[in-house]
């Protein structure tokens, strides 16, 4: 599986499109551990979620030398690595398909011709994968079902309200050129605070942007940063009325839990990696010099400066019930 969480929710429909077209297959999905989490969210497409040790060799070694016990027809590499294929190579993994990219096609069994740069959104590119290798599988959707005891837990960890519930999502693992800034977040809170209960949604490492914010607000919204595993995530996620994000793995996680969605994009493309589905907003003013890609902006994020509160906030009001 990808190395990020939205990608690997992003590479969802391929797995279910297979699970679909061989209902009697098995399927196992290798994951980093930090990620092992969505296997839970998976439990009726998946047989068995195989956690991958991120930091530590040896232990990686073993794990991958456990599955190649397990004899598999077929295993699909999703991340375009040479890693990703030298290391299931060298565990003697049978046959290994995966796009022909970072010079590793004579590591591969099935090496496939990768599509045009920038052509197609994540999801597309990992279920034209599949489709490369079985021509008449049919597209499924990214629905995933929140196991029912993290439902239980979010219902205690939320606050009791009868207004709206909008998640507030400021992080991006990828890098600082995706953020908008932490002020427009706090006044955008401040405001919205107004009309409906507000909930930090983030990760440990989000905490020092959280407590940037909260420094900045005049309220006191509900902060669940730090706080969730992906199950617990994933059902906190699913009980909000709207989630207003940077483009991270939440938001596909949103998305897929079918809670409506305000993308805020700047140096990446929402063609490629914006939220997938109806009831979803992008915010994105295309600067000359975006897509970009960087995880630093060297201008003047005018991207993402460019992003007012005003406008933020009047789709929010449009969205809400």
């Amino acid at each position: 599986m990808p190395n990020w969480l939205g990608d690997s929710v992003m590479a969802i429909p391929a797995i279910k499109s297979l699970k679909a077209m061989f209902d009697d297959c098995k399927i196992d999905i290798i994951i980093n551990e930090s990620l092992s989490g969505l296997g839970e969210l998976l439990t009726a497409t998946i047989e068995k979620t195989i956690a991958l040790p991120e930091n530590d060799a040896s232990r990686r070694k073993a794990v991958l030398a456990g599955a190649a016990k397990s004899s598999y027809d077929l295993l699909i590499i999703l991340p375009n690595s040479f890693r990703s294929a030298w290391e299931l190579w060298s565990c003697n993994i049978g046959v290994r398909a995966g796009y022909a990219a970072s010079l590793r096609s004579f590591i591969l069994t099935h090496a496939i011709k990768r599509p045009t740069a920038h052509s197609m959104s994540q999801s597309d590119y990992f279920l034209n994968l599949v489709k490369e290798l079985y021509p008449k599988i049919e597209a499924k959707d990214m629905s995933l079902t929140v196991p029912d005891t993290a439902v239980k837990s979010s219902i205690k960890a939320l606050p009791r309200t009868d207004r709206p519930m909008v998640g507030v999502g400021f992080g991006a693992a990828y890098g600082s050129a995706k953020m908008w800034p932490a002020d427009r977040f706090a006044e955008l809170i401040d405001r919205l605070e107004e009309v409906a209960v507000v909930v930090l949604i983030g990760s440990k490492s989000d905490r020092a942007v959280a407590d940037k914010v909260l420094d900045l607000t005049k309220s006191s919204p509900a902060s669940l940063v730090g706080k969730t595993d992906i199950p617990a995530l994933s059902a906190v996620l699913s009980r909000l009325d709207l989630y207003i994000t940077n483009d991270t793995g939440p938001m596909h996680l949103a998305s897929a839990v079918g809670t409506s969605v305000i993308a805020i994009f700047g140096p990446t493309s929402p063609e490629e990696t914006g939220p997938i589905g109806e009831n979803h907003h992008v915010i994105c003013h295309k600067a000359d010099c975006a897509p970009c890609w960087r995880r630093i902006c060297p201008l003047d994020h005018r991207c993402m400066e460019s992003i007012s509160v005003d406008e933020a906030l009047e789709t929010a009001l449009r969205l809400l019930p």
